[in-house]
């Protein structure tokens, strides 16, 4: 009796093969399914992360604001308002400039004395002609290299920098100085806002999607903080009626009465109607997710009111979505009450 033989055909093969074939596909396909979820998630939480990070080194240096020089402001609010937040002599806490557009952003100037002690005014003891030094009656409090301002009881006022302090005699010290062209009378006070190479007025802005601080004092280059930062808004929390309570947050819209401008040239009594300022930032993922095609409707400076246009300061956007698809977004927002302000009101 014949065997019939057992054996693979060709056709048995091929199917085999197709069979694998698909099976790879589909197991790729999983897998690239999985590996995009794994990549926009960790995106998220990485713009999650940085966000938060942001969010805080803002608020850190906000709530800084006015160190230092809220005490003395009576004194520097005589002297003459600067064209800018870095040359100016005023007690000048914090300044907002207005991006044009709810959907632009602002930016931000927080100014502060880095002094190591407290920075009180030294009555002069005798007076000092332009070029001379200045006799303060101060054993302690200045050291080369610190920038101090001279402000007479007229008003004048003039920045210097220290370049060498002299023995105490009788508490009274002598202050070599860079050269100043003001005559300060006897009875004129000197104000030591701490080492001139350290920052005291730093400026927080966005350039092409790039958080940046620059110290505008010091004229130091722009130090990148984030990337993929979509908006960054900034709002005044004011004193509208004097009582020392916060009743209303503004923008610095360029032809308000809180532009940048009318802050600059404002008084002492007008500044110190800003007790806090708001904080909003919207944070891009770092990846494009191309299955997504559905545009972005972001609100910051929200309340509880059932009707949101009575909200204030409340602003609203949307970022649309690109052909290759949209990116995931995170918003931050916080509230920095200027604590320097608050505790030296009328000091």
């Amino acid at each position: 009796m014949m065997r019939r033989c057992g054996g693979t055909t060709l056709i048995d093969v091929l199917v085999g093969l197709a069979v694998g074939l698909v099976s790879v596909v589909v197991a790729y396909q999983a897998f690239v399914a999985l590996d995009t979820l794994r990549r926009n998630d960790a995106a998220v939480a990485d713009a999650q992360a940085s966000g938060a990070f942001a969010l805080l080194a803002m608020e850190m240096q906000a709530g800084n604001a006015g160190a230092g020089t809220a005490a003395v402001g009576r004194w520097l609010d005589t002297c003459t308002a600067g064209a800018d937040a870095a040359s100016t002599l005023r007690a000048l806490d914090i300044l907002v400039t207005d991006g044009g557009a709810p959907e632009r952003p602002d930016s931000l100037i927080v100014r502060q004395s880095l002094a190591t002690t407290v920075a009180m005014t030294a009555a002069f003891a005798s007076a000092a002609p332009a070029g001379s030094d200045f006799h303060v009656e101060s054993p302690d409090g200045f050291a080369a290299g610190d920038r101090i301002v001279a402000v007479s009881r007229s008003g004048s006022c003039a920045s210097a920098q220290v370049i060498g302090v002299g023995a105490p005699v009788a508490g009274v010290v002598a202050i070599a100085h860079t050269a100043v062209t003001t005559d300060f009378p006897a009875g004129s006070v000197l104000v030591n806002l701490g080492p001139a190479t350290r920052p005291a007025a730093l400026r927080y802005d966005v350039s092409s999607g790039t958080l940046r601080s620059t110290d505008v004092m010091n004229g130091d280059a722009p130090v990148p903080m984030l990337s993929n930062v979509a908006n960054l808004k900034f709002q005044y929390g004011i004193d509208s009626d004097g009582d020392g309570a916060l009743d209303t947050w503004s923008g610095a819209a360029t032809s308000g009465a809180w532009s940048a401008p009318a802050v600059l040239a404002g008084s002492r009594t007008t500044l110190e109607r800003i007790k806090a300022v708001r904080i909003g930032i919207i944070i891009r993922g770092e990846l494009v997710e191309r299955d997504s095609a559905r545009d972005f409707h972001w609100v910051l400076f929200d309340c509880d009111a059932a009707d949101k246009s009575t909200c204030p300061g409340r602003l609203e956007g949307t970022i649309v979505a690109t052909a290759a698809g949209s990116y995931r977004y995170r918003v931050f927002e916080t509230v920095v009450p200027l604590r320097n302000v608050i505790w030296n009101r009328g000091a």
